[in-house]
């Protein structure tokens, strides 16, 4: 049996005062670093299979972006060239990486950041050693919520506020699963990896922050007493978050941030003694690739976003304020303009080039695999996934290979409101959930 070897590397991706920070739907130049960003990068082979994980401390990595770096992978004859798996752990207090609510990101930044994960890449791969790989399940079911709730009215509708008497239930549930993976080399833990289900989005403002993941890893850290890496692979959320709407508490700042890091950390250290030794750890890898066709606008909701835009053509947005997802179920003008516009944009000016994302699957033996989903994925997506996975540990790995925005199920999720399936221009049509589900589960087979 072919000897499992590992490498490992990380640096810092922080970026420098005043870039702006995405996320939101307006810019804020960032004001400094409550902590920093970092790219972590973990490389594996057996035998001559190779495999890697990259994943950044940022919102998201855009497609295009990733093909610039297999590009250059390709070009220098890297054994990695189309064996890596690109993840972002989504912070929403991370600089721009792709185009986003007709912001484009710094160029300087991105330069820097391509050369960082190269760089990463390199220096793991020469790191590569004799390793083991160790897995166990957990749970957790108190830090995070489905953000989308059936109203009164029947209708959906995103973050409607805390303790609001008019909501009746959520839409759907949570993942709670908690998949580890911790690499071990000479008996001493090496790196480990988490794949949870949440939004990384506690702060807000215009510092720079690795949310939640990031003050996990240190908590861990903490209380092991040694600096063991953590790398985060965010499972997916694209329906949940942080919020529990039964409370009045305030949840949104960096002591929130730092609240559910520790949580998680907590059910994280309680669950290490149960790791087990995987015995075969032979690499497989495997690509593939679906169709994500833009929003195709219907001519109600064309009407409807013509209707909402002459109603708030004249608001602004205020400066200096944070516009989020709450502002839309506070019908705040400007954001309910915003959205209007980018519903028209799906027919005025479409996107009529043809989209094609890639996916990525790296399993370990029998036992465990990893594939990679290019969107804010609700939930019900990633429990089709596991349902029809033949590893009894699938890691999935929402925001990996691209990213194309919120994705649900055709038939569940749109037309019911919520504004993670209002039309957008950039967004994915109905029906790429289930392109999503099923590419995933042919390279799962």
């Amino acid at each position: 049996m072919n000897i499992l070897e590992f490498g490992y590397n990380q640096t810092d991706i922080t970026p420098s005062y005043g870039i702006p920070l995405a996320g939101y739907f307006n810019p804020r130049p960032n004001k400094g670093a409550l902590d920093r960003l970092n790219v972590k990068t973990a490389v594996f082979r057996t035998g001559k299979e190779y495999a890697a994980i990259v994943s950044c401390d940022l919102c998201m990595l855009d497609g295009k972006f990733i093909d610039k770096l297999e590009n250059r992978l390709t070009a220098a004859n890297s054994p990695l060239a189309g064996k890596v798996l690109y993840c972002a752990t989504h912070t929403h207090t991370g600089p721009y990486t792709a185009p986003l609510f007709g912001l484009e990101p710094d160029p300087a930044y991105m330069d820097i950041l391509e050369n960082a994960i190269l760089s990463t890449l390199s220096r793991a791969l020469s790191s590569l050693a004799p390793a083991e790989l160790y897995t166990t399940v957990t749970e957790c079911a108190t830090l995070a919520f489905n953000r989308r709730y059936i109203m009164k009215d029947g209708k959906t509708l995103t973050n409607p506020g805390k303790l609001n008497a008019d909501i009746v239930r959520p839409e759907g549930g949570i993942d709670p699963k908690i998949i580890l993976m911790e690499i071990r080399q000479d008996g001493r833990p090496a790196l480990l990896i988490a794949n949870i289900s949440n939004h990384t989005d506690t702060i807000g403002g215009d510092f720079v922050s690795a949310d939640w993941p990031g003050k996990m890893e240190r908590e861990i850290q903490y209380k092991l007493g040694f600096d063991l890496p953590v790398m985060t692979i965010i499972a997916p959320q694209g329906n949940i978050n942080h919020f529990n709407v039964a409370t009045a508490a305030d949840q949104t700042g960096y002591e929130e941030a730092c609240r559910i890091g520790k949580g998680y950390a907590g059910v994280i250290l309680a669950a290490l003694y149960q790791l087990k030794k995987q015995e075969n750890t032979a690499i497989i890898t495997k690509s593939g690739s679906f169709a994500a066709p833009y929003y195709q606008l219907t001519d109600a909701e064309y009407a409807e976003a013509k209707k909402v835009y002459e109603e708030n053509k004249d608001a602004v947005m205020e400066d200096g304020k944070d516009f989020t997802s709450e502002d839309i179920a506070r019908g705040v003008p400007a954001v309910k303009k915003l959205f209007a516009e980018m519903a028209l944009s799906c027919r005025d000016t479409p996107i009529t080039e043809e989209r094609i994302c890639r996916q990525f699957m790296v399993s370990f033996g029998d036992e465990l695999a990893i594939v990679s989903l290019p969107a804010e994925p609700f939930v019900e997506l990633g429990d089709a996934i596991r349902a029809g996975s033949r590893f009894p540990l699938t890691v999935l790995a929402a925001l990996g290979m691209g990213e194309i925005g919120y994705v649900g199920l055709k038939d569940r999720h749109y037309g019911n409101g919520g504004y993670e399936t209002l039309p957008a221009r950039v967004l994915a049509n109905r029906g790429v959930g289930e392109a999503i589900i099923n590419g995933a589960l042919e390279l799962l087979k």
